[in-house]
């Protein structure tokens, strides 16, 4: 079993034993399984699948950092939220914010934070796609 904590500014998300963690790591997911080699590492927007029990629990997360050491899983993020904290209308309001701020002509930094943020929105939505679909087809 793995120790999982996940922090944001704003809250511990998650803290518990864990049986593996999969993570969007700079270069594509990374999946942390128990007796990994210690690792330090960027994040970026997605979506990360924690398995602790039979089903997968599900969270949208900002930019950020992980690191292993000793079957300790830490994530370090700019946000962290899970399924049931979504708000669909507010996140496709925010999307479209980010859409057309990036339309303008931006200082370099601010076009890399927008862009961020509308990833994170992306990865929200493609979440609560996800457990739409799952309650309207049971058998998955």
């Amino acid at each position: 079993m793995l120790s999982l904590s996940i922090v944001s500014p704003e809250k511990i998300a998650f803290e518990g034993e864990i049986k593996q963690v999969t993570v969007p790591g700079a270069d594509g997911q990374l999946t942390i399984l128990p007796h990994h080699a210690s690792l330090f590492s960027k994040l970026t927007e997605g979506e990360l699948q924690i398995m602790a029990d039979k089903d997968p629990v599900f969270m949208a997360i900002g930019g950020g950092f992980v690191e292993v050491h000793k079957n300790k899983v830490m994530l370090m993020v700019t946000r962290a939220l899970k399924e049931d904290e979504l708000n669909e209308k507010e996140i496709l309001k925010a999307k479209e914010r980010a859409e057309e701020i990036l339309k303008q002509k931006l200082e370099p930094e601010e076009y890399q934070q927008t862009h961020a943020l509308l990833r994170s929105h992306l990865a929200e939505l493609k979440l609560i796609r996800r457990r739409r679909g799952h309650r309207s087809n049971p058998s998955r």
